[in-house]
């Protein structure tokens, strides 16, 4: 029997598990917006934003459709550059791991991802950070919308 060292066996155990799961966006901070093909995506929590190339905006697509990573790399004519790039996307807090039951891919998106000739790529980018983070849309209340204060927090101290 042939054993791999402890540091290969988490990090195929690791791959393995990146490859099999399904994935949301991180949280509700993370929004995204298809601009011919390639995709932005927007973290309103820290103000960066990340473009991403054709083969990267197909993946996220189908991830936030709810299309599980195994799926997906089956799909793909190369997935050699998938798990690393889910890897990424997980240590940049775009995603995370979700319970949910993954979706079936359809015919179109099938096709798309046999025709991805790159691997997927993400760029990061926060030279927009100050202005994202000040621009007074994001102070909103989550039920009311814009333009609407949330509620002071109560003070504790008080009482």
């Amino acid at each position: 029997m042939i054993t791999a060292p402890i540091g290969a066996r988490f990090c195929l155990s690791f791959v393995q598990g990146i490859m099999t799961g399904r994935y949301a966006a991180a949280s509700r901070d993370i929004i995204s917006e298809d601009f011919d093909g390639d995709a932005v995506v927007l973290n309103l929590a820290s103000g960066q934003y990340f473009g991403m190339n054709g083969a990267a905006s197909a993946v996220w697509s189908l991830l936030m459709a709810g299309v599980g990573s195994a799926q997906i790399a089956a799909g793909m004519r190369d997935a050699a550059g998938l798990a690393p790039f889910l890897e990424r996307l997980v240590a940049l807090g775009l995603i995370a791991p979700s319970a949910e039951t993954a979706e079936n891919m359809g015919a179109g998106d099938a096709a798309r991802l046999a025709a991805l000739a790159e691997a997927p790529v993400v760029d990061v980018f926060d030279d927009l950070s100050d202005l994202i983070l000040a621009d007074p849309i994001h102070d909103v209340d989550a039920d009311m919308g814009w333009p609407h204060s949330p509620a002071p927090a109560a003070d504790a101290s008080r009482g």
